[in-house]
């Protein structure tokens, strides 16, 4: 799709980079107002109490729904990734290179296609139905088979404590930190640097453990599966091992073939008991995970597992040899065999490529294959391809075959993970 227009009757440009940027500045003066003078701290606790708070639910929330009486109607237009938005005279444009995310938000009726820039701000755009959503969304390149989605998820503590715990948790951590915080200053004055540094050593070995309970971790959903992302941890779920997805309350619930499940808790545990809720009254980001989460399983194929692929496989021969068949193969040869004996054409190779389901070696081969031909068009729709992973290993991979610099390392590197 080339162009597309849509009239809203409700967009707004939320400024969050502005806000924290203001916020970062209130905090900032703040402290350095109470270490200059510190009887002033009786002023500045406010500025720097209300400074942290703020940057506090920034981080540990997702874009905030507008405000009620700041959207207003403007002309939005799509064309090649990047949009304008026309509103009230006021023209802005949003380069398809400035966006990080993008999604739709459906609550009470009403469809917004949500995106977010790269330094923080958010546009919402209301939408007549599901069905333009789609379209927009994938106008600005973001649709599961465009782009990989991220997800903010709560806590490890969050996830397994009710909040009752939570908080006797949090004034008894406060009771025991307190302490230690303030013996840094202490260290200083009694030991110099030496000790002030060996005692923040020791203090940021024990907040390492617990910064991985309290902080929020990510799920970052592609074509290949589902990523969850903490402090220093990774887990990958590969789409062949979901067999479905469902949601409660807490968050969607990936069901695996072999039958256990995976939370993906999008909402922080507030009683004991848990149990399925109905989708009208599950959470906006639940409900958002849980649509990407089902784009995902219905778009991915079977391309992968056709035997006629079997040229794509590296079957034991070096890595220089395989991407020089590879190579070849673009150009109508399969070493031995001709393009029309080994059935594969462009068309074959970029269903391999785009299909989450195939094995990981072959959808770098049929990048590699791709690339070598020396059609642009191909090598966009190997970095499309690359972008829809979420698989980090992976993309990487992929977006070098795209610039013909795949080395064996980049290969062994996706195998290896996921073996582990």
């Amino acid at each position: 799709m080339d162009r597309l227009q849509i009239e809203s009757h409700a967009v707004v440009l939320q400024r969050e980079r502005r806000a924290r940027r203001l916020a970062w500045a209130l905090l900032l003066v703040g402290l350095a107002l109470t270490a200059a003078a510190p009887p002033a701290a009786a002023l500045t606790q406010f500025m720097i109490g209300g400074a942290g708070a703020f940057l506090l639910m920034r981080a540990l929330g997702r874009a905030p729904t507008p405000r009620r009486g700041t959207a207003r109607p403007a002309t939005v237009v799509a064309e090649d990734g990047d949009l304008v938005i026309q509103q009230a005279g006021r023209r802005t444009l949003l380069a398809r290179r400035e966006l990080d995310n993008g999604w739709i938000d459906a609550f009470g009726g009403h469809h917004h296609v949500v995106l977010r820039k790269k330094g923080g701000d958010v546009l919402w755009v209301r939408v007549r139905d599901a069905d333009e959503a789609g379209l927009l969304l994938r106008a600005a390149g973001f649709a599961a088979d465009q782009h990989a989605f991220r997800m903010r998820l709560v806590s490890v503590l969050s996830e397994h404590l009710t909040h009752r715990v939570r908080a006797a948790l949090i004034v008894l951590a406060s009771l025991f930190l307190y302490p230690l915080v303030g013996l840094a200053p202490l260290a200083w004055a009694l030991g110099g640097a030496t000790v002030f540094l060996g005692a923040l050593l020791v203090l940021l070995a024990l907040v390492y453990p617990v910064l991985q309970l309290v902080m929020p971790r990510t799920a970052l959903v592609g074509t290949d599966g589902v990523v969850i992302q903490g402090i220093a941890t990774r887990r990958l779920i590969p789409i062949t091992e979901v067999a479905g997805a469902r949601a409660d309350a807490r968050g969607v619930w990936l069901d695996h073939v072999d039958g256990s499940s995976t939370l993906l808790p999008t909402m922080a545990r507030m009683t004991a008991s848990h149990g399925a809720a109905p989708l009208a009254h599950l959470g906006a980001d639940t409900r958002v995970l849980l649509a990407r989460v089902q784009e995902v399983m219905a778009s991915r194929g079977h391309a992968g597992a056709s035997a006629r692929l079997g040229a794509l496989d590296r079957r034991g021969r070096s890595f220089e040899d395989w991407r020089g068949a590879l190579g070849r193969l673009a150009h109508g040869d399969a070493g031995g065999g001709s393009y029309r004996e080994t059935a594969l054409d462009a068309d074959d190779l970029a269903r391999v490529l785009e299909d989450g389901a195939a094995p990981a070696e072959r959808r770098i081969a049929a990048a590699v294959a791709l690339a070598s031909s020396g059609d642009p068009a191909l090598k966009r729709r190997v970095r499309i391809a690359a972008g829809t992973c979420a698989d980090q290993a992976l993309r990487d991979a992929i977006e070098r075959a795209a610039e013909e610099e795949l080395q064996e390392r980049d290969v062994d590197r996706v195998l290896r993970l996921r073996a582990d």
